[in-house]
């Protein structure tokens, strides 16, 4: 008999579903191995949802026919299974029974995903069984054999083909100007080219604006890219094409096979943005996702601070620059639309962020324009491993409710870890003490797990673990725990490779899980659960303080998961020597400790981080204590002294640039014993002289409409409220003596004292009192007379 043939493996881009004859099909688009684009199309699963049994009799009076299942509840109770016709179905259901008081089990999972969950698929499949070739599609598979497969992601097995693109339109986004095209084999610009205007070589002339958003469309259904991408498409170029498109009476179907463009508003703001068969990537989405933080996510800053080089055009009269170019140097204005393509490609690149989407996906199951939901990726990861175990989850408007009658919802709120209160001043050879992956450790440590707090309430075992908090968990392995237990070797083996998007990935991923416990959007959320991971935390730094204590060290400061220790040493070669040996000693006390009190095997490490050879902690401001997560020191971590910042104003962007300049200089000084108040006094004197006016601009972001503020108007407000057009999330501001006024184009003159007081003054205090100097004095403003 011949042998079967070999299984296709394949990458799933897109999980979702359609309705055919009454019935639903699950449909996977996603990228073969191979290189082929692939769809399965299977007609097995049937959508489906749970309640308790003892709810059968009353939530068929309400219309839901329901058969009993071989599943249970967390609680341990029988749980009935409620059977659908399509996936459309299950709201209205699922609000009439919740609305009787009837909990209801998993109503919410999407009809997609579970299918996927029930198979234990996290993105990367095998497919085996009969397929066709479909132009535009692909390979397509009628209810394949399906199953995992071992991690494919993008560039280690799939080859996923990326395509950004750029739009340019007019000021009021009522006619579009040109596309550019920027991939692996293709660098293009469509151009508006109305009769009259010329078309510089290598842009491809269109007459009219229908032509070429039919161009548009045409032209990136041939280049066939699996990920789309670009800077803001979301909210801005895939919209406004749309828009255009309405208008002139294209159809945008840019998906595969022909699949139409949908863009759905989401509740939490912004727009979701679907292609069939197609990834829709945003740069500054994957940005944020990825935790880059910069001060501002414009292409132009991102590009500059990632790549070195920046957009053609850039500033407040951009828009007015670019209308010029359109119609009186083409040429000049190809290029600047290609580049902004380009730029968009190139940081994807040098950050590996597709390659970390894709990594993300493979983690948890979700598709990679969804993997910075934590709350989702926790969701999909732990409903896999109840299902196994025959158990199901309750939907999370029953979770909330369930909580809030149970009294955990309100016994205790959500605490963090411990700050300890700052010993002020001026410090050296301070060792810093990291306890590593603090809350995935102490998960590990403690069973800390869902399924593990219902089980030591339904089990009369008598010896559970216990937290500070009071909540008790089963001493068996728990779900959570063994998710951990895989990953933590993973990311080990992933940094030993060198493999820094995979390590990345699975880091995201592990600091992910206490957060979402403790937060009523999550179907598992639980206070006592959430509370008991910090309350472990916080009793284990403390006991670890006065361990170093009773060393015979003085620990300065303490937050969350660090101690801050004065090591007495005289040169920095005896503290690290010290610091190595206290890391050791510290492990193996803590250790022994956790074994008698608990009786469970110590998960937690404490790593010697950071050596201070100088460390300022300052005080609060207008106040006698120390300021809490506010600090500054100088390190040599082998590439020379350098001064690195928490907390400060140096690494804020809601303070000046002059500020954070003076700030960072004073500092420097301090540090290497070089005098401060010349170049103080200097700064305020050139201040007042109007000549860092350019570096006296602030940057706050709008938290709602200009509108909306009505109980206070910030000063970013005053000034949103004096702009021109769409107001940006970003407000650019200068205080004048007349107040708050817009950045762009003010040449009036500054409120100068303001920026003394208020910018300059609260940076300097802190480095003044170490020296024993005072403010008014170093700049010059001391007006006491003098008698002789």
């Amino acid at each position: 008999m011949a042998d079967p043939p070999a299984p296709y493996r394949g990458f799933i881009l897109e999980p979702t579903y359609r309705i055919e004859r009454g019935r639903p099909v699950v449909l996977l688009f996603g990228k073969l191995a191979n290189g082929e684009p692939f769809l399965v199309r299977d007609h097995r699963e049937a959508p489906a949802f749970y309640i308790e049994a003892a709810d059968a009799e009353r939530a068929a009076a309400l219309g839901a026919s329901s058969v009993a299942s071989q599943r249970v509840t967390l609680a341990g109770r029988p749980a009935a299974k409620v059977d659908l016709a399509v996936p459309p179905d299950a709201p209205p259901l699922r609000d009439r029974l919740f609305g009787a008081g009837i909990p209801c089990y998993e109503a919410d999972v999407r009809f997609a995903v579970r299918y996927l969950m029930r198979r234990g698929i996290r993105s990367a499949v095998t497919l085996r069984g009969p397929s066709r070739l479909e132009p535009g599609l692909g390979r397509v598979f009628e209810d394949p054999e399906i199953a995992p497969a071992e991690s494919v992601a993008a560039g280690g097995g799939v080859e996923l083909a990326v395509l950004s693109f750029d739009i340019e339109t007019d000021m009021g986004g009522q006619e579009l100007l040109s596309v550019a095209f920027e991939g692996e084999d293709v660098s293009e610009v469509l151009l508006w080219t109305p009769p009259g205007m010329d078309c510089p070589d290598g842009a491809i002339p269109f007459a009219s604006q229908k032509e070429l958003l039919q161009g548009f469309r045409d032209r990136l259904v041939a280049l066939d890219p699996d990920v789309l991408t670009g800077w803001n498409i979301v909210e801005f170029d895939l919209p406004v094409l749309a828009r255009l498109a309405e208008r002139e009476g294209v159809a945008m179907d840019i998906g595969r096979g022909g699949g139409p463009m949908r863009i759905r508003p989401q509740r939490s703001g912004g727009n979701q943005i679907t292609l069939p068969g197609r990834l829709v990537l945003d740069g500054i989405r994957l940005l944020r996702g990825a935790f880059v933080k910069m001060e501002s996510y414009s292409l132009d800053h991102v590009a500059r601070q990632v790549l070195g080089e920046g957009k053609l055009l850039s500033g407040a009269h951009r828009g007015e620059e670019i209308q010029r170019l359109f119609r009186e140097d083409r040429e000049h204005f190809v290029a600047y639309n290609a580049l902004d393509a380009r730029l968009v490609l190139d940081i994807l690149d040098r950050l590996q962020l597709v390659e970390l989407a894709c990594e993300r996906s493979l983690l948890t199951g979700l598709p990679p324009d969804r993997v910075s939901g934590s709350i989702a990726a926790f969701d999909l990861l732990y409903l896999s491993e109840l299902h196994r175990l025959g158990i199901v989850a309750p939907t999370v408007a029953t979770a909330r409710r369930q909580a809030a009658q149970s009294g955990t919802d309100s016994a205790e709120s959500n605490y963090g870890g411990a700050v300890l209160e700052p010993d002020t001043g001026l410090w050296e050879h301070v060792l810093v003490f990291d306890f590593k992956s603090l809350y995935p450790s102490l998960i590990r440590t403690f069973q800390i797990d869902p399924l593990g707090y219902y089980r030591a309430a339904r089990e009369d075992d008598g010896d559970p673990i216990r937290a500070p908090n009071g909540a008790a968990f089963s001493r068996r392995p728990g779900i959570l725990p063994a998710l951990l237990d895989t990953l933590f070797p993973r990311r080990e083996a992933a940094k030993a490779a060198g493999d820094k998007v995979a390590s990345f990935a699975i880091k995201i991923l592990m600091n992910s899980f206490y957060g979402v416990l403790g937060t009523s959007a999550c179907r598992f959320y639980n206070p006592p659960v959430a509370n008991a991971i910090t309350g472990f935390g916080r009793e284990l730094l403390m006991w670890s303080k006065k361990r170093i204590e009773g060393y015979g060290h003085r620990v300065l400061y303490g937050d969350t998961d660090s101690l801050f220790v004065a090591s007495g040493a005289a040169d920095a070669s005896g503290a690290r020597d010290l610091g190595e040996d206290l890391v050791r000693r510290l492990n193996e006390d803590l250790a022994d400790h956790i074994g008698a009190k608990w009786k469970v095997e110590s998960r937690l490490e404490l790593e010697f981080e950071r050596l201070y050879l100088k460390l300022l902690l300052a005080p609060v401001r207008h106040g006698t204590g120390g300021a809490r997560k506010r600090y500054a020191g100088l390190v040599d971590e082998g590439d020379g002294p350098k001064v690195i910042f928490t907390g400060l104003e140096a690494v804020r962007r809601d303070w000046t640039d002059l500020a954070r300049t003076v700030q960072r200089e004073l500092y420097e000084r301090l540090f290497h014993e070089r005098p401060v108040e010349d170049y103080l006094h200097q700064v305020v004197t050139e201040l007042r002289d109007g000549q860092h006016d350019g570096a006296l601009i602030y940057r706050k972001a709008l938290r709602k409409r200009p509108e909306e503020y009505t109980a206070t108007t910030p000063p970013h407000v005053a000034a949103a409220r004096k702009m021109p057009g769409k107001t940006p999330r970003i407000i650019r501001y200068v205080i004048t003596p007349g107040g708050a006024e817009p950045a762009a184009g003010w040449r009036g003159a500054l409120d100068y004292e303001h920026y003394v007081q208020k910018q300059i003054r609260p940076i300097a205090e802190p480095v003044l009192a170490i020296l024993q100097l005072d403010f008014a004095k170093v700049i010059g403003d001391d007006r006491q007379l003098e008698l002789f």
